[in-house]
């Protein structure tokens, strides 16, 4: 048995990142799963607004992203695939950008009628998050 993950983190429009990794992080619609190589095939969810983890993904380091929508995939040969309906990488991340969105949408008022309001701010603070900034609830 491999003592790694092979993971691929895709969207519609590209291939974000692929390679190895010794675990995967993610928020799920139904909590946060952590999947370690041995890990039996899933298929779930990923949270409206979720930020994936990839441990170990770059020389011992970590790969960060934000995702917005689609599924997290394990199979029985230690491989995860995350098929996002978009998804940016930490380092590609503008957070002034992300900053200012949550910011507007914050003051336009996030209420629990107003879903797409919700979703909007879901995703910036999943950008901020991803980026390493500190996020506010």
């Amino acid at each position: 048995m491999s003592k790694k993950l092979f993971v691929e983190l895709v969207s519609p429009e590209r291939e974000l990142w692929a390679g190895e990794g010794d675990m995967v992080i993610a928020k799920t619609v139904d909590g946060e799963i952590g999947i370690q190589p041995g890990h039996i095939p899933v298929l779930a969810l990923l949270a409206p607004g979720a930020v994936v983890r990839v441990l170990g993904g770059r020389e011992n380091g970590e790969v960060r992203a934000a995702v917005h929508g689609g599924f997290i995939s394990v199979s029985e040969h230690n491989r995860v695939s995350i098929l996002a309906e978009t998804a940016e990488l930490a380092e590609d991340i503008d957070v002034a950008r992300a900053r200012e969105a949550l910011s507007k949408v914050e003051a336009e008022g996030i209420s629990a009628e107003n879903v797409e309001a919700q979703e909007r701010a879901a995703r910036a603070r999943s950008r901020l998050e991803a980026a390493g900034e500190a996020v506010r609830a």
